[in-house]
């Protein structure tokens, strides 16, 4: 990798190079947020920059402010977690950035948008970066997380993002928050809630369903959604079913979590059903979005993007 890029830096104009210099970073950091955002080869990256991250930090400590892609939109950071890490280097989230590419497209000319386990709100800038005077509603049940993209709202400005601590589900009510950090404990986006308030491993929050937030917010139709809520799509969808009938609710990009035996009932399989039956068709995220019938196709992806047709 050290050789590829000597020879790709070589030829870069060394001014555009200084614009990635910042305050309090080294000069192998620059080089690899430089690496991340302009070197053409993307194979391997996520790899080098996973190994060699806290090299690169030295003893300056894990918490920076990343520049993202998305309309120079500036987000806090703790180089410790996975998600947070990728906006810091590659200013995206690179291991969707296709599908929040195509999400900037569908955002154009929206007027309503609602993100739904929106985390560190990096869909929630994107929309706004590609249509700066939507309406962006972003739902974080946890605390720590909520406070933090309030955080960055603030620091850009947007008064457009309004940011609920709440989870969505069928209904008004209260849930358990499961903190769920994934294998290696480093990923905060894979918390989620759970109806049976029995548990004792989480902080009880509140839920909204999407009927009546709209109603409560007067909102007519939206535009666009986005659903990452770590299995509880289904139920989110349930509490949009009024939405969902009378054709409010445009174009929807919802994370699939399937079971792992192919003809048992879940989460994603009732959502496809639910969507189906009130008239939606289906794409895989990309470029050209090609419209079609639910099948056993969907089960390749882990995301999807839904339209009424």
């Amino acid at each position: 990798m050290c050789i590829a890029l000597a020879r790709y830096f070589r030829n870069w104009p060394s001014h555009d190079f200084l614009t990635m210099q910042r305050v309090g970073q080294s000069t192998f950091e620059r080089l690899l947020i430089f690496y991340a955002r302009r070197f053409p080869l993307q194979r391997g990256k996520l790899r080098a920059i996973d190994a060699l991250w806290r090299v690169a930090a030295g003893n300056r400590g894990e918490r920076r402010v990343a520049e993202l892609r998305y309309g120079g939109f500036k987000m806090p950071c703790n180089l410790n977690d996975m998600l947070q890490r990728q906006s810091y280097f590659f200013g995206t989230y690179f291991l969707e950035d296709y599908i929040l590419q195509c999400w900037q497209s569908a955002a154009k000319g929206a007027k309503v948008i609602l993100d739904v386990g929106a985390n560190a709100g990096i869909y929630s800038l994107a929309a706004l970066a590609s249509q700066c005077d939507a309406i962006v509603h972003a739902f974080e049940p946890t605390p720590e997380i909520a406070a933090r993209l309030r955080i960055t709202a603030n620091l850009n400005g947007l008064h457009t993002l309004y940011i609920h601590e709440v989870g969505v589900s069928n209904d008004n009510g209260y849930a358990t928050l499961v903190r769920c950090r994934g294998e290696f404990g480093t990923n905060d986006g894979m918390n989620f809630i759970c109806r049976d308030q029995s548990r004792f491993d989480g902080d009880v929050v509140k839920t909204v369903c999407l009927d009546w937030f709209c109603e409560y917010h007067s909102i007519e139709y939206i535009d666009l959604l986005k659903l990452d809520i770590q299995g509880h799509e289904y139920s989110a969808l349930m509490g949009a079913e009024r939405l969902i009938a009378a054709g409010r609710l445009g174009m929807i990009f919802m994370e699939l979590n399937w079971a792992d035996e192919t003809s048992a009932i879940c989460q994603a399989s009732e959502s496809i059903h639910l969507l189906e039956r009130a008239g939606y068709r289906f794409s895989r995220a990309g470029s050209c979005l090609k419209w079609e019938k639910a099948g056993d196709w969907l089960r390749t992806l882990s995301d999807v993007v839904a339209r009424k047709v």
